[in-house]
C-alpha cells in the first residue's frame, strides 16, 4: 500500500501544475475560512450596530459549535471543494492522454494496483483539506471562544469526520468521472453538467428519493450550521437545526463511495489500456 502511494506521488513531484493548483485550493480554502471573520466586522462598521455582530461572530466561532459551521462551509456543493475535484480529474485524464497507465502495467502493476494509489492519493488529498479545517478551526476558536475547556474544544469534532468522509466520497466521484471519460476537457464538462443537473431533479423528484441522490447523499452528513444563537425558536423561525452526524447518512454515503470504487474497478478491468 505504501510503495504504491509512494509511486504516485514520485509521478506529481515534478509535475508543477499539481503542487500550484494544490496551494491554490489551500490558500482559496484558508482565505475563505479567516475571510467570514472579517467580513462580519466589515457588516458590523456599515450597520453602524458593530457590537451586536461581534456578539454573532464570537457565537459562530465559538468552541464546540465552530466545528460544524465551518465543515458545513468547506463542504457546500458549488464551493471551494470543486478546486480539489479539477485536480484529482486532471491527474486520472493525465493517466490515460499521456498513456502512464499503460507504462506502469507494462512496469509490472496491474490495474487493480493502479486504482489503488488513486483511492490513497484521494484519501491523502482529503487528510490534507480536514487538516486545514482542524488548524482553522482551533486558531479561530481560541481566538474567539470563552471557555476554552478540552470538552468544549473537543466537542463536535466528529463533525470533521463528516468533512473528510464528504470530500473522500467527492473525490472519489471525479475520479470515476476520469475514468470513464479520460479526456480531462469532456469530463469537465460532464462533472459541472451533473452539478448543474442534479438541483434540478432533486426540485423534480419526489423528496422522499433526492436525499439519495449522489452528490445529495455526499452533501448529507453536514446539513446545516448550527450555534446557540439560531436554537432560538419563535412562531416565525421554528426552524430544527442538525445537531449530531447521523449513522445512516455516513452509511449511504459511504456506500455511493463503494459504487464509485467497484464501477472504476469494472471499467478498468474491462478497458483495452
Amino acid at each position: 500500500m505504501i510503495r504504491l502511494l509512494k509511486i504516485e506521488l514520485q509521478k506529481h513531484i515534478s509535475y508543477k501544475a499539481f503542487w500550484l493548483m494544490l496551494l491554490f485550493y489551500a490558500l482559496l480554502l484558508a482565505v475563505m475560512i479567516f475571510g467570514i471573520p472579517g467580513l462580519i466586522d466589515y457588516i458590523a462598521e456599515k450597520s453602524g450596530e458593530p457590537s451586536k455582530f461581534r456578539i454573532f461572530k464570537a457565537i459562530v466561532f465559538n468552541f464546540p459549535d465552530i466545528w460544524q459551521n465551518i465543515a458545513f462551509v468547506a463542504s457546500a456543493r458549488f464551493f471551494i471543494k470543486i478546486v480539489l475535484g479539477i485536480i484529482i480529474i486532471i491527474i486520472v485524464t493525465n493517466e490515460f492522454h499521456f498513456l502512464t497507465i499503460r507504462s506502469n502495467i507494462i512496469s509490472g502493476l496491474d490495474k487493480k494496483d493502479f486504482l489503488v494509489a488513486k483511492i490513497e492519493l484521494v484519501i491523502l488529498l482529503s487528510l490534507f483539506s480536514t487538516l486545514i479545517i482542524f488548524l482553522s478551526g482551533l486558531y479561530l476558536g481560541f481566538m474567539h471562544s470563552a471557555s476554552k475547556s478540552v470538552f468544549d474544544v473537543f466537542g463536535k469534532m466528529v463533525f470533521l469526520l463528516g468533512y473528510f468522509i464528504e470530500i473522500f466520497s467527492y473525490l472519489l466521484f471525479c475520479m470515476m468521472l476520469g475514468i470513464i471519460f479520460k479526456r480531462t476537457g469532456i469530463t469537465f464538462v460532464v462533472h459541472f453538467v451533473y452539478l448543474i443537473v442534479e438541483p434540478i431533479l432533486d426540485h423534480n423528484l419526489n423528496e422522499k428519493f433526492t436525499p439519495y441522490l449522489p452528490l445529495n447523499a455526499i452533501n448529507g452528513i453536514i446539513k446545516t450550521p448550527n450555534t446557540s444563537l439560531i436554537k432560538i425558536k419563535s412562531p416565525e423561525f421554528n426552524y430544527d437545526f442538525q445537531e449530531f452526524v447521523s449513522m445512516s447518512d455516513v452509511g449511504v454515503c459511504l456506500g455511493y463511495a463503494a459504487l464509485f470504487v467497484g464501477l472504476s474497478y469494472l471499467i478498468l478491468k474491462k478497458r483495452d489500456i
